[in-house]
């Protein structure tokens, strides 16, 4: 197996724009927009070896421009509240973070590993930050995918087979886990084994109430594949991610950082670090698609109370490790929470009992209790007139939640939970 070729690789990244790029205008000064363009050129002149280009550019010259470029769109997304940013602005991201991928390339003597660490950074920014464009949506994919490729390859070629990391299933004996949930106070949510989809939307989704379904994940390939995290950093381990850090998000010291998959897995998964780290509500499958070849959305996500406003799942990765807590919550659509491999204790309230459970007044929180089910406070008097449901998901199970209903999650060892939000 040859080394990854400079060039060869260049051509790779800019071929996969099969048609050619616009930048969207509407939001750019003059002096941006001519230096946008140019580089945009530059990009697309690559694909044509035989006219020389690049034989007397300044790459380092085009990687400060398209850098500049980069922090003045940073800039516009980081006006205002997310949901009002222009989709065009974001597009605009994703062109600008595929020039940098390719300057970085162009930019060095020959690869390294650093190198295409590097220029895979800049790809997942563009897929983090930006949104997909129509004349090529699956450009910044199609990128991380070879560039992932490109990088297992030469790390084996430089530092030999990568060291096979083991991933302990259990932190505790399971009839320890048992004994501490039946312990705790609480309606057990009920139980049904592969139900009809009939049975599900007129017995639980129509009157909204949930249940824990089991042996409906058994022909979901992260079943197995998941269970060696040898698989997940093969797959992804140089991929960038946002990372949690701290216990729960309400909690004063909570804080978010941009990681490598890998670098989670090391320092905050399968060894402790001093401080929690959690893959949390991230869409970690359309940024990479190659684990979302691992699951199926599950057919009761097709019943709806309201047909006219329903769409595909949000689709969102929770992967941590034991400790890692979701602090009681409502969300505003229905889930189904998906246990891939280890356990989660969840703790279930109906919207009913709103009132007696202390949503935080300011807007922000406003979905979150202040209330914590497990050591209620003396300040929070009426919180003992809620019921409370309780459900101990285990893996290949999945538990139906339907929307606006309180919950608090506790990952009792590692996990890794997929979760499908619709309406």
């Amino acid at each position: 197996m040859s080394l990854p070729n400079k060039e060869s690789v260049i051509q790779h990244i800019t071929k996969l724009a099969q048609n050619p790029i616009n930048i969207r205008k509407e939001n750019f000064n003059c002096d941006f927009l001519l230096t946008f363009e140019k580089c945009l050129k530059i990009c697309f002149d690559l694909q044509h070896p035989s006219t020389n280009t690049g034989a007397n550019i300044s790459w380092k010259d085009r990687f400060f421009e398209v850098d500049c470029i980069l922090d003045y769109i940073h800039d516009e997304l980081n006006t205002g509240h997310w949901s009002t940013i222009p989709v065009i602005t974001r597009q605009n991201y994703t062109v600008a973070s595929y020039l940098k991928t390719i300057f970085i390339l162009c930019d060095c003597d020959r690869l390294t590993v650093d190198i295409i660490q590097c220029s895979l950074k800049a790809v997942d920014m563009g897929l983090l930050l930006g949104a997909p464009i129509k004349e090529n949506p699956e450009l910044l994919n199609e990128s991380a995918k070879y560039l992932q490729v490109q990088l297992n390859c030469l790390e084996i070629q430089l530092q030999g087979p990568a060291e096979n990391l083991k991933r302990k299933l259990h932190d505790d004996d399971d009839m320890e886990l048992d004994q501490e949930f039946n312990e705790l106070s609480g309606v057990n949510v009920e139980t049904l084994k592969l139900p009809s989809m009939e049975t599900f939307n007129k017995i639980f989704f129509i009157p909204q109430i949930p249940v824990k379904l089991t042996g409906c994940m058994s022909h979901w390939p992260a079943s197995t594949k998941w269970l060696d995290v040898n698989y997940l950093l093969n797959v992804a381990g140089s991929r960038t991610v946002p990372i949690e850090i701290g216990s729960h998000y309400t909690d004063e010291n909570w804080s978010q950082k941009l990681m490598t998959l890998k670098d989670f897995i090391s320092h905050h998964y399968l060894y402790e670090s001093g401080k929690i780290g959690y893959l949390a509500q991230h869409n970690l499958f359309d940024q990479i698609t190659e684990l979302r070849e691992d699951i199926r959305v599950p057919d009761y996500c097709c019943c709806s109370l309201n047909y006219v406003d329903s769409s595909e799942p949000d689709i969102n990765a929770w992967l941590g490790p034991k400790g890692t807590v979701s602090p009681l919550h409502q969300d505003p659509k229905n889930n189904i929470l998906a246990q891939v491999y280890g356990t989660k204790r969840l703790l279930l309230f109906s919207p009913e009992d709103t009132p007696y459970l202390y949503p935080h007044e300011e807007k922000m929180l406003s979905n979150t209790a202040q209330v914590d089910p497990l050591k209620p406070h003396d300040k929070f008097p009426d919180f003992h007139k809620a019921k409370m449901y309780k459900c101990l998901l285990q893996p290949g199970e999945m538990l139906f939640i339907p929307q606006k209903w309180w919950h608090h999650v506790t990952a009792l060892d590692k996990s890794f939970s997929v979760s499908f939000w619709w309406q």
